[in-house]
């Protein structure tokens, strides 16, 4: 029985490209999670956009720790 493998290149590319990802995802969490339409996320200054701009930069410092965690891990290690 073959085993599956995966390069680490493309796992290190795949991990690199879910940090564009964050800020979709972000939004639409925030859209689903607290019934609020995109339209009024939207729509001028109100305080929806500093609840997501806060929770994206949380999402990245967590990801920065995860990064920093998984790239000292020697199956990360190129």
């Amino acid at each position: 029985m073959k085993a599956i493998t995966v390069h680490r290149p493309t796992l290190k590319i795949i991990w690199k490209l879910l940090v564009i990802l964050f800020f979709p995802l972000t939004i639409w969490l925030y859209s689903v999670i607290s019934d609020t339409p995109f339209s009024t996320i939207d729509s001028g200054a109100n305080y929806h956009k500093w609840i997501i701009f806060f929770l994206y930069l949380g999402c990245l410092a967590i990801w920065l720790y995860l990064d920093s965690a998984l790239s000292n891990r020697s199956f990360f290690r190129s």
